[in-house]
């Protein structure tokens, strides 16, 4: 076992950048740190970090050992993880990340009363930002994230919610007053309202377009997008997990609802497989709130809505 130490004092100053920082997660000196790091550097011949008086950085060696080391220190926590569920209780703090839109998912909605409901000594903090969170440094317990970015560490794991797709959207009041929409070329005529300028391209039985609107209205919250949206300021592009509600209760409709964008996956992320026991609870159920989600395809509510208006 001793072995090991110097292996897990490495990953852990690859993982928070510094041998004090190291030595704080690991109870020990930062001296200690040092001396496995140089035991290591010693016993095998080769250099691990580059040192200087403000920065670490692992040389090649240290990042060819390095990927091993995370790995192994992963599955320490894992383990430590493990034995602190079999006599934890599903209670204490739970920190959510997720980009505000998500408010507005009936899924994430339903999950959120599900947990208040089921495990009442769970106190759940919920941190909204467009930005993705930083689950290395603890702050975050999970992080619900959307397409590929979800991906983007190896070191984190992903677990699949749902997959939605991208739709326009418009409340009744702009498409009344504004030209009308029959095709893509359309769109570019129209005020926008985004986050990030729409872009992907939309398809219908074999015809292609492609989406690439220049200027708009620019919101730093997604949230504030479907809002403005709904008041009548202009069109959106929205997921359609987010934008149901709206549908259903026709505050907005889809614009050429017979053209489709491809589809994006929802993920729950955490920085580790085996969770405490309040964290794997939470995501037990936003796994099987999302997975139940009856959420009506947008072109379903919307001919549904236009049914009852006749």
């Amino acid at each position: 076992m001793d072995d090991l130490r110097p292996l897990l004092a490495f990953a852990a100053v690859l993982e928070h950048g510094s041998m004090n920082a190291a030595a704080q997660v690991l109870g020990m000196s930062p001296s200690a740190v040092s001396q496995h790091i140089s035991r290591l550097e010693k016993l095998h011949g080769v250099k691990l970090l580059h040192r200087s008086t403000r920065h670490l950085a692992p040389t090649d060696a240290g990042s060819a050992l390095g990927e091993h080391c995370l790995r192994l220190l992963a599955s320490v926590q894992d383990a430590r993880l493990t034995l602190t569920n079999l006599k934890t209780d599903i209670a204490g703090e739970v920190r959510l990340a997720a980009p505000t839109g998500m408010a507005d998912a009936a899924a994430f909605q339903q999950a959120l009363r599900r947990i208040r409901r089921e495990h009442p000594a769970i106190r759940l903090a919920l941190y909204f930002d467009e930005a993705l969170a930083d689950l290395r440094d603890g702050s975050i317990d999970i992080a619900l994230r959307g397409g590929a970015h979800a991906l983007d560490a190896p070191d984190l794991v992903a677990r699949h919610l749902a997959d939605w797709r991208w739709h326009i959207y418009a409340a009744p009041a702009y498409l009344r007053d504004a030209p009308a929409i029959t095709h893509p070329a359309d769109l570019a005529a129209h005020t926008w309202i985004y986050h990030e300028l729409p872009r992907g391209e939309l398809c219908r039985d074999g015809e292609h377009h492609l989406l690439n609107i220049e200027s708009g209205l620019y919101c730093n919250r997604l949230a504030a997008v479907c809002r403005l949206c709904v008041a009548g300021l202009g069109l959106a592009l929205l997921a359609d997990g987010e934008a149901a509600d709206a549908v259903a209760d026709g505050s907005l409709r889809v614009v050429l609802p017979d053209w489709t964008l491809p589809p994006f996956a929802i993920y729950a992320v955490t920085p580790h497989r085996v969770q405490a026991g309040r964290v794997a609870a939470v995501l037990h159920i936003l796994r099987e709130s999302f997975a139940s989600d009856t959420v009506h395809h947008p072109l379903v509510a919307d001919k549904v809505t236009k049914k009852a208006q006749t």
